[in-house]
């Protein structure tokens, strides 16, 4: 029997090992914990994604349109108190100058007074040669004592008005410090939407389970759009044939293939199947893409009255208008709609301008035409002069 004999410093040594080892496992075990934390949560933000993209585009762009809008009140205010400053500050400046002019004149009257009084002002009673003279000679004098008044007088009113005009200028200057603070805030908080607006369309682009799911709600939302056209046309019918539109000439049917292109620019998307070579996935489309620049105008391409003006979850600010014959076009992602409800447009009148609102392509115009509900090629309607 072989009896092995551990010193204290060895047993320390093994328990320090242990202790160092069970430390070390802690550590790993915190380690991992954590990245399986920050795993479901990216997996978590991923399913929000992926649940409701294009209902998070439609608040996002909701809330920057609103506080565009807003910006746009507090920038009005902006410029017209800067105007009010500019104009206290040369009424202040006029004043003030004024004010000096006076003062050096009364300056002079003083010094004059002085000097009559000392010598002047015996020799003026006393040299009249009559009491009549003596009267008129006092007469002047009062007139003249009046009028130094009435300078003394206007010059402390103008004093007033100065100061006046200073506290004036002390308020304009205080609120055009909070316009120029409200107005900074609402633009870091544009700035904000817009950066968060960019990373969810980045996360359609190059993601694909978020584009699919993106894809999956847009069918939604055309479906969606189909019931209000449907239901728009619904409310057409029940009218009294007087109040339904009527166009003047020929009518919409006859010009297939001479439409004016609503906007110009190159076509990104087409009626029917499209495909995203990047995901290799299919979409079907009721209308058509046309890229250009935000705040593009966008003309209506024939006689009509305006259906619906206002947002649609999918599409944006969009414009329908109804040509009469069960036409109707439609024109989507618009920055700013320049017809209301019920408003008769002309062929060719600015109806709407190009925005990205809705759009996960940029700034674009998505534009239909539909016949009784039913979706048209718009490419078989217009005249190919304008496509690029």
């Amino acid at each position: 029997m072989v009896l092995l004999w551990i010193g204290p410093g060895d047993a320390e040594t093994d328990l320090q090992k242990i202790r160092t080892g069970v430390a070390q496992s802690k550590e790993e075990l915190g380690g991992l914990k954590k990245k399986i934390q920050e795993e479901k949560k990216r997996v978590k933000a991923i399913h929000k994604k992926e649940s409701s993209v294009i209902s998070q585009l439609n608040k996002l762009e909701r809330n920057l349109s609103k506080k565009e809008k807003e910006l746009k009140v507090l920038n009005r205010k902006l410029e017209s108190v800067v105007k009010k400053v500019r104009k206290t500050n040369e009424e202040l400046r006029l004043v003030n100058h004024a004010i000096k002019t006076h003062e050096v004149f009364l300056e002079k009257r003083l010094v004059a007074l002085y000097k009559f009084g000392e010598a002047g002002m015996p020799q003026f009673f006393f040299s009249s040669n009559s009491y009549g003279e003596f009267l008129s000679s006092r007469h002047y004098l009062s007139l003249i004592i009046s009028q130094d008044h009435q300078w003394v007088e206007d010059f402390r009113k103008r004093e007033t008005v100065l100061g006046s005009y200073r506290e004036q200028l002390k308020e304009d200057e205080r609120e055009l410090q909070a316009l120029k603070e409200q107005t900074e805030k609402k633009r870091a908080e544009i700035r904000k939407d817009r950066l968060q607006k960019s990373r969810l369309l980045d996360s359609v682009r190059g993601e694909k389970r978020i584009h699919l799911a993106a894809i999956k709600e847009l069918e939604t939302a055309s479906a969606q759009l189909q019931s209000l056209i449907n239901r728009l046309e619904k409310e057409i019918r029940q009218k009294a044939k007087a109040e339904v539109f009527i166009p003047a000439g020929k009518g919409f049917g006859t010009f297939r293939g001479k439409l004016t292109f609503p906007v110009e620019g190159r076509i990104l998307s087409t009626f029917g199947r499209n495909e995203n070579p990047k995901f290799n996935t299919f979409t079907v489309q009721k209308g058509i893409e046309i890229e250009a620049e935000i705040g593009a105008e966008i003309r209506a391409v024939y006689d009509g009255r305006v259906l619906y003006a206002d947002w649609f979850k999918g599409y944006g600010k969009i414009l329908i208008i109804d040509h009469g014959e069960g036409y109707y076009t439609l024109s989507g992602h618009a920055s700013a709609l320049l017809k209301n409800v019920g408003e008769e447009v002309r062929g060719g009148e600015v109806v709407a301008l190009v925005g990205d609102t809705g759009s996960l392509k940029g700034p674009c115009l998505y534009f239909e035409i539909r016949q009784r509900g039913k979706p048209l090629d718009p490419l078989e309607w217009l005249a190919h002069s304008r496509v690029r």
